[in-house]
C-alpha cells in the first residue's frame, strides 16, 4: 500500500495504522476496520490499534475505502482518544467483580 501526501510518497507496510492530520482540518487514517458511529461532532472508528474517538466540529467523511481500510475526514478536529477494543466491557466487569 502506498500513502501519498504533498511531499514524497511513503510506503506503509500492510496492517500498520497511520494517522495524518493537516492543520486540524483534514485527517487520513489507515487500517480502519469499521466506523461504529458518527455525526458532525464525533466519530468512533475501530482501527488495528483499538477504538479511536475523534471529536470536533463539522466533521464529515470525504473518502472511505472499506476494502483497503482507508478513511479521510474533514472538519475542525479538537481531540483524539484511543481505547482498547474491549476495554469498556472489561472495565464494567472489573467494577462488578473487582
Amino acid at each position: 500500500m502506498q500513502f501519498q501526501t504533498d511531499s514524497p510518497t511513503y510506503t506503509i507496510p500492510s496492517g500498520d495504522h497511520v494517522v495524518t492530520m493537516r492543520n486540524r482540518k483534514r485527517m487520513d487514517l489507515t487500517s480502519v476496520k469499521s466506523i461504529d458511529r458518527f455525526d458532525q461532532e464525533e466519530f468512533m472508528v475501530r482501527t488495528s490499534q483499538g477504538l479511536l474517538q475523534i471529536r470536533g466540529e463539522e466533521l464529515r467523511i470525504v473518502h472511505l475505502d472499506v476494502d483497503k481500510g482507508l478513511l479521510t475526514l474533514e472538519g475542525e478536529v479538537n481531540a483524539l482518544h484511543y481505547d482498547e477494543e474491549d476495554s469498556g466491557s472489561r472495565n464494567f466487569l472489573h467494577k462488578l467483580f473487582g
